[in-house]
């Protein structure tokens, strides 16, 4: 099992004066979906980033598995641990199985063809979409290649989620959460999504909020 572990963490924005958190702390596992719940500008994304290793904190501590996370490559921590998915588009100028191939090589897995075409097909996507450029692809199936990048890293243990609302709006933000739950549970991974609503709540094993610069847990039930 592994862990990432946030203890009296502290992070302010360079060249701000603003401080985002203040002494945060908080717990997430693998084998579990966690929901972080938080009002626009509350530092949900910033928590991911944190998570993803694209941001250190100015105080405290944040570890991955009893290690400093800031201490880390954190490029190659990025690459091999965390596949991740924010509100800014994530896919390139490519094909869905060239963006899922380039997904793979970026984590220093060998790439099979056959299991990306598969994975491209168990999200909903057609053999004749899976070498089209994507933006020639519906805003739906867009949707569904980058779902498929979350599900393509094999050793990655983190998946991280930034607003599935708004990312899975045209193909389901349901069926999203659904598969990536599944997923989650079945390989042993730790699953963080974000929101501004409970919409997605039964998704979560815990749900946790952001508010004020604190990171609050709110409850924790196995979902149905």
């Amino acid at each position: 099992m592994s862990n990432w572990v946030l203890e009296n963490l502290d992070y302010q924005y360079k060249q701000s004066e603003i401080t985002t958190f203040t002494g945060i702390q908080g717990s997430f596992q693998t084998g579990k979906s966690y929901q972080i719940l938080g009002a626009s500008g509350s530092g949900k994304s910033t928590l991911l980033a944190l998570l993803a290793g694209l941001a250190v904190c100015s105080r405290g501590s944040l570890t991955f598995d009893g290690q400093e996370l800031a201490l880390l490559n954190r490029d190659a921590y990025r690459g091999r641990e965390v596949t991740c998915l924010f509100q800014e588009s994530c896919l390139l100028k490519d094909s869905p199985l060239g963006n899922l191939e380039l997904e793979v090589l970026f984590s220093g897995a060998h790439s099979n063809k056959e299991v990306l075409k598969q994975t491209l097909s168990s999200v909903g996507l057609r053999e004749k979409q899976l070498k089209l450029p994507v933006e020639k692809l519906a805003k739906k199936d867009r949707q569904l290649v980058a779902l498929a990048k979350l599900l393509v890293k094999p050793q990655a243990k983190l998946i991280l989620v930034d607003e599935p609302e708004k990312l899975f709006s045209e193909c389901g933000v349901s069926y999203a959460l659904k598969k990536l739950r599944s997923y989650c549970l079945q390989q042993k991974k730790c699953l963080i999504f974000t929101t501004q609503t409970l919409q997605s709540v039964k998704f979560a094993d815990e749900l946790w909020g952001l508010n004020g610069g604190k990171l609050l847990f709110i409850k924790g039930d196995t979902p149905k």
